[in-house]
């Protein structure tokens, strides 16, 4: 499996704690950037770049058509970055199912109440009908990609998300990773996700999502476990 990731250099100031978190956990992972043409990313990666002219929708395609159908990917956004080791043993098992066409979507967080259960893996639900795609940490096959991105219609970021549901994307298996025990709602929509711990999202309206993930973003910016007490004393004066 590969990491697919999609940026930009408007949001360059997150790539360091990208990197820092991905080489922590997914340094094995062989990785594509999908990037606006007139920016440089790392080495290791292959980049691929896109016009800053085209759409959102556009960019990924224009990037991704020259990719192999079949190759299954990991695709992220750059604010999307773990705090925590992943479960590979079970991203393991959704590649499997991925790679078989068990499944052709696996979003790698829950979002949204009464999701129905499935009976092809433990860990994962249905989701609903209404948003059968979302920009989120997601496992699937190249091809699936080019669908979603071909048939769902959206001037921007956001109108491309609202209309990822079943009028566009129709005989689409989709499904999201949960553990019932261990996934608690973080926030109004979403769960914390086990099997992939990442933030989701690190940035809002271009500042860090401290509201949701103060904790986990004081310690991924410290590279260490945060001590607030420390952190809070050493802002005091004292005379």
């Amino acid at each position: 499996m590969k990491l697919l990731l999609y940026t930009h250099s408007d949001y360059n100031w997150v790539w360091k704690y990208w990197h820092q978190q991905t080489d922590k956990y997914l340094n094995n992972f062989q990785k594509i950037c999908l990037l606006n043409s007139n920016s440089n990313f790392r080495d290791d990666y292959l980049v691929i770049k896109y016009d800053d002219k085209n759409t959102y929708k556009n960019r990924i395609l224009s990037c991704i058509n020259n990719l192999d159908d079949e190759d299954v990917v990991l695709f992220a956004h750059e604010d999307m970055f773990l705090y925590r080791e992943p479960n590979f043993d079970i991203l393991d098992q959704f590649k499997k199912m991925i790679k078989n066409d068990t499944c052709d979507v696996i979003k790698l967080i829950r979002a949204f109440e009464n999701l129905d259960k499935t009976n092809i893996h433990k860990n994962l639900l249905i989701n609903p009908s209404k948003q059968l795609f979302s920009i989120q940490p997601s496992i699937l096959k190249i091809k699936t990609l080019k669908f979603i991105y071909k048939n769902v219609p959206g001037n921007n970021i956001w109108e491309f998300e609202a209309n990822t549901n079943k009028k566009y994307l129709k005989n689409i298996k989709s499904f999201c990773a949960f553990e019932e025990i261990l996934d608690v709602k973080r926030g109004k929509f979403h769960y914390n996700s086990s099997i992939f711990p990442y933030i989701c999202t690190a940035v809002i309206k271009g500042k860090w999502n401290y509201k949701e993930y103060k904790k986990e973003l004081f310690e991924i910016f410290y590279n260490k476990k945060f001590n607030y007490l420390s952190y809070y004393l050493s802002r005091i004066n004292f005379y």
